[in-house]
């Protein structure tokens, strides 16, 4: 392998470097600061903001960064909290936040998938709990808490392996057409069919895949 070639690589992963830390700086520098908001609210007696900074602050995910657990940690607790206070509608402004905030930072996995479990439960029960007018839902409260339970459990997301499946039939796409344009067609523009077959049929399969995917994730 030339040594051309080898620096030109790792100057690719420099760079690449360089993007993943800068990012991941604007991620924790904004959860960070997210949390300081969420602590002024607390020491001002405002629970609501609070909870509102400490979603932000869970949002702005990255694998391993302190203020993603301290975020889920004070959004159950103030939770927790206003619900022993007999605060509802707090406690499930936080219940939902720690949802929202899980739903949101998941992708091939749920990396707070027990902290969502738990929120589920609370808003089931709270919801269940809520004050019915007369006449409405005459059903028992823990009839009512299941429904909502299962409501909430209910995973709409696509599904992993199609989620899989469709990035790997972009990238067999696009590198069927690559193919296709080095090897298939020469300088003057003439087409080389033996060459350009296989990443023809690379790239039909690709397109095949992906549509199925789209279909079934």
């Amino acid at each position: 392998m030339k040594l051309s070639v080898v620096l030109g690589a790792l100057r690719g992963l420099a760079v690449a470097g360089l993007l993943v830390g800068a990012a991941s700086l604007r991620v924790v520098a904004a959860g960070e600061r997210e949390i300081a908001e969420s602590t002024e609210a607390l020491r001002a007696g405002d629970p609501h903001a609070a909870a509102l900074h400490a979603r932000r602050a869970a949002g702005w995910y990255a694998p391993g960064a302190p203020h993603v657990r301290v975020a889920y940690e004070r959004l159950i607790a103030l939770a927790t909290a206003a619900e022993g206070l007999g605060q509802a509608d707090t406690a499930l402004f936080a219940w939902r936040a720690v949802r929202t905030a899980a739903l949101e930072t998941r992708w091939l996995t749920t990396p707070h998938a027990e902290d969502l479990e738990l929120a589920n439960a609370a808003i089931a029960r709270l919801s269940a709990a809520a004050p019915r007018p007369p006449g409405t839902r005459t059903e028992p409260a823990a009839a009512i808490e299941r429904q909502h339970l299962a409501a909430l459990a209910r995973d709409d997301a696509p599904r992993v392996g199609w989620v899989v499946a469709l990035v790997g039939a972009f990238a067999a796409w696009i590198a069927g057409a690559v193919w296709v344009v080095r090897r298939g067609v020469t300088v003057t523009g003439q087409w080389v069919w033996p060459r350009a077959v296989p990443g023809l049929a690379v790239c039909a399969a690709g397109v095949a895949v992906w549509l199925l995917a789209i279909w079934q994730a």
